[in-house]
């Protein structure tokens, strides 16, 4: 059940945070982007959260849309298909402090103390993938620590944030 809540929980990834988005890409060098005008959604790793599910497809067919393409379904042979795919991780803030006079061994009048906090990790990859080779072309990777106390227009204006700045470099410059 721990597992559920908490999968459920982070399933607000890219909510908010107090950190930016790292935003990174890669691309095949020899895929002709030129030649890509429509697409077709294909399943990759989904949140089960359907709110966010909406806003995260919703975010990305605007983006599609600012860079000329059409959506099609899939049965009408699109140049390439899109997926994305959602996943969290968990990690470890450190802060420290310490307070007092005197050097090291011979400091009576020292004090410290030290945090450890969870921080959640969201992380959105959104793929292109030719349709016609079925080979991956195009990959952006939005990751931003998650805010699970958000509220839902925080949560859609970063994820529409994050698709802009994955979308950004697409098509790549050659």
């Amino acid at each position: 059940m721990r597992v559920v809540t908490l999968v459920h929980s982070a399933s607000l990834v890219l909510a908010t945070t107090v950190r930016a988005q790292d935003v990174t890409y890669d691309f095949d060098r020899a895929a002709d982007f030129s030649t890509f005008k429509t697409y077709a959604w294909v399943r990759g790793t989904p949140l089960n959260d359907l709110l966010n599910h909406k806003r995260i497809v919703n975010a990305v067919d605007a983006q599609l849309a600012l860079k000329g393409f059409g959506q099609v379904e899939t049965s009408a042979n699109p140049d390439v298909f899109v997926a994305y795919h959602a996943t969290f991780n968990k990690n470890l803030q450190i802060n420290g402090f310490s307070s007092g006079w005197g050097g090291y061994r011979f400091g009576p009048a020292r004090s410290g103390s030290a945090r450890v906090d969870q921080i959640l990790m969201g992380t959105l990859v959104v793929d292109v993938v030719d349709a016609h080779t079925n080979t991956i072309v195009w990959r952006g990777t939005a990751t931003k620590e998650v805010d699970l106390k958000a509220s839902p227009e925080k949560r859609e204006k970063n994820i529409n944030k994050a698709a802009e700045k994955l979308f950004k470099n697409y098509p790549p410059r050659q």
